[in-house]
C-alpha cells in the first residue's frame, strides 16, 4: 500500500518529488520532547522507514535525540536513510529546521513529518510542506502496529498452546469428526 493509493485525489505535486525529513521521536507514540528513544527503538524505526522508502521510492532523512548509534553515525546512511542526531532535546527543532534550509538551498522540495505544531509552522515558513507523523503511521499501519510478543521460550510455548486450545474449543467441527476413521 502506498500513500498515493490512500490519497489519490490530492491536487498537490507527487510526494515522491520531495525529500522527507522525519522527526524520529514522533514515530513512537507517547513520547515528550525531552525523551530519548533507546538504541533498539531507533533501529526498529529505521528498519520501518527502510521498508517505507522501498515502497514509496522516497529520499528520507530522520533525526533522533541522543548520541549516534553504533550502526550509523551523525549524518550517516542506514540502508538508504540519512540519519541525524541532536545531542540535546532543545537542539532538535533547530537541527530539523537546518535540514529544511539545506534542502531548500539545493532547490529540493521538503516534506516535514512531525506532530509538533510549532515545528510544523516554522517549517512551512521556510517553504516546506508538512505531514503529521500520525498520518504517515496510519498510511503504513501494518508496520506500526504493536504486536505483543512473548519474551521467553516458555511464554512462546504457552501462547502456542493457548492458541491450539482456542482452536479446539471453537464451536466448529473437530478434525476427528471430519475424518472417517476405519
Amino acid at each position: 500500500m502506498t500513500i498515493r493509493s490512500i490519497y489519490p485525489e490530492s491536487t498537490q505535486e507527487p510526494i515522491d518529488s520531495y525529500t522527507v525529513v522525519i522527526d524520529g521521536k514522533d514515530m513512537v507514540a507517547g513520547r515528550s520532547e525531552s525523551d530519548q528513544l533507546s538504541a533498539r527503538e531507533q533501529v526498529e524505526i529505521l528498519q520501518k522507514l527502510v521498508k517505507i522508502q522501498k515502497s514509496e521510492d522516497w529520499e528520507i532523512w530522520v533525526l533522533f535525540n541522543g548520541e549516534p548509534l553504533h550502526q550509523v553515525e551523525h549524518g550517516g546512511d542506514f540502508l538508504g536513510i540519512r540519519v541525524f542526531f541532536s545531542p540535546t532535546p532543545p537542539q532538535r527543532i533547530p537541527t530539523l529546521l537546518e535540514c529544511v534550509k539545506v534542502l531548500s538551498k539545493s532547490d529540493q522540495k521538503t516534506l516535514m513529518v512531525t506532530n509538533d505544531p510549532n515545528l510544523e509552522s516554522r517549517a512551512i515558513a521556510l517553504g516546506a510542506s508538512t505531514l503529521r507523523a500520525d498520518t504517515l503511521k496510519k498510511g503504513f499501519e501494518s508496520l506500526f502496529v504493536n504486536r505483543s510478543r512473548p519474551h521467553s521460550r516458555l511464554m512462546r510455548h504457552r501462547t502456542v498452546d493457548q492458541r491450539k486450545s482456542q482452536l479446539r474449543d471453537d464451536d466448529g467441527p473437530d478434525i476427528r469428526d471430519l475424518v472417517d476413521l476405519v
